[in-house]
């Protein structure tokens, strides 16, 4: 049989990532050839997102430059975009449609399969280790493409980080549809605590770092692990909106006191703790006044950094039958929190001038290295000797438009090897 080439392109979260890194390991191990993509290869696999309108219309124009580009390659579209759209894709131009089971179906496994990672030129991994939403708010399609929340088996999750180690990553990143749901399909609301607690016990990893975690699933004894060293010190906690009646529109399960009694007590475990949040502006029913309780309750809290996302009527959800605001009124709302991000940012990453960080170096290039502290403010510093891997102490020296500079203190603390 003639082996058959293939190339991938990932669209959306950390979960399709790491789905997109695991299928091309699996499409390995079934005996294609996986090239990089932008090669001409048999078959193009596309996994895409449909979070949002903006994400399928990125697929489609992806599709058209590939199908103009590359016209003898076979285009597939997996994930959750063919989720949606079922199997009416006659006004796609791809040859194949595979929706989030068949799309380890196409390479004969699933997504419990342990498929064994192959080495790369990475600092970080991805480790998935929970599917699925069970919580319907009121704008999201994500439950309707993910089905039902589900667990991977502790024993799994650990063959797989040990896998890992082997490798030489130091640094796991647990990630999933509803990370903080882990478990919970066990019955064991302390299942995620106990997995941490588990993993922090391998001396190679160095950092574990939460991908996103929803603020009803911050349990007490997740917020006792904040202050374990290899706990990475940046929390991704979505908000959403800083309005008690949008959220409760929204169907979130908490509101504005609530979230603000969690970064409390987070603080007071880790005072310097990042948090980043996702903001969606221009719900349909947000008034000014609820638009100016979003600003005001995102200053309050003091964010590190907002993932500001318009509103995307979603088919199927209650909030597509709502009216949407004009688009003028949603882009100048849009403006004022990234500005007021970029501000946050610029005050949280001052907070840290004269300080000592520990760097995981990233990148090198022409004697300069850039890399991630535990709180996720990426330092560039000068230093020729240093690799990928290392883990650096650097005192923060500058921040610049987004960036901060750092200088080397002393040896490296640990030499990736």
């Amino acid at each position: 049989m003639d082996i058959k080439s293939i190339s991938f392109f990932t669209f959306g979260c950390k979960v399709n990532q790491y789905e997109t890194e695991k299928i091309k390991n699996l499409a390995q191990k079934e005996g294609w050839k996986v090239e990089s993509f932008g090669k001409e290869t048999d078959y193009i696999f596309i996994n895409s997102c449909a979070v949002t309108h903006i994400a399928e219309r990125k697929a489609r124009r992806l599709i058209r430059f590939l199908r103009n580009k590359f016209p003898n390659s076979k285009i597939i579209l997996a994930g959750c975009y063919p989720e949606r759209i079922k199997k009416d894709f006659s006004y796609l131009d791809v040859d194949i449609l595979l929706d989030n089971k068949e799309k380890w179906e196409f390479f004969n496994g699933d997504e419990l399969s342990f498929i064994p990672s192959l080495p790369q030129e990475r600092t970080r991994a991805l480790v998935k280790i929970q599917d699925g939403c069970n919580q319907f708010c009121s704008y999201c399609i994500v439950p309707y493409l993910r089905g039902r929340e589900r667990s991977k088996p502790q024993d799994l999750v650990i063959q797989e980080i040990e896998n890992l180690i082997s490798l030489g990553y130091k640094e796991i990143v647990l990630t999933g549809v509803r990370l903080g749901a882990y478990g919970h399909d066990f019955q064991d609301k302390d299942a995620l605590s106990k997995l941490l607690q588990k993993i922090i016990q391998y001396p190679e990893i160095k950092r574990i770092r939460l991908s996103s975690i929803e603020p009803m699933d911050i349990t007490p004894s997740l917020i006792e692990l904040a202050a374990e060293e290899k706990i990475c010190k940046h929390w991704h906690i979505p908000l959403q909106s800083g309005d008690d009646e949008i959220l409760k529109k929204m169907k979130r399960r908490y509101d504005t006191s609530y979230y603000y009694e969690i970064i409390q007590r987070l603080r007071k475990k880790v005072p310097y703790i990042a948090i980043a949040t996702d903001i969606i502006v221009g719900y349909p029913e947000e008034k000014d006044i609820n638009f100016e309780n979003t600003v005001t309750f995102i200053k309050k809290v003091g964010f590190m950094k907002l993932h500001v996302f318009p509103f995307s009527p979603r088919p199927g959800t209650q909030a597509e039958k709502l009216t949407p605001l004009p688009p003028s009124l949603v882009e100048e709302r849009k403006k004022i929190l990234i500005s007021l991000s970029k501000d946050l940012w610029k005050k949280y990453a001052e907070g840290f001038l004269g300080k000592e960080m520990e760097v995981l170096v990233e990148e090198t290039k022409k004697g300069f290295a850039e890399g991630l502290t535990d709180n996720y403010l990426k330092v560039v510093f000068h230093d020729p000797s240093v690799n990928k891997g290392d883990f650096v102490k650097i005192r923060i020296k500058e921040i610049h438009e987004e960036r901060v500079f750092g200088e080397k203190l002393r040896d490296i603390l640990y030499i990736n090897t």
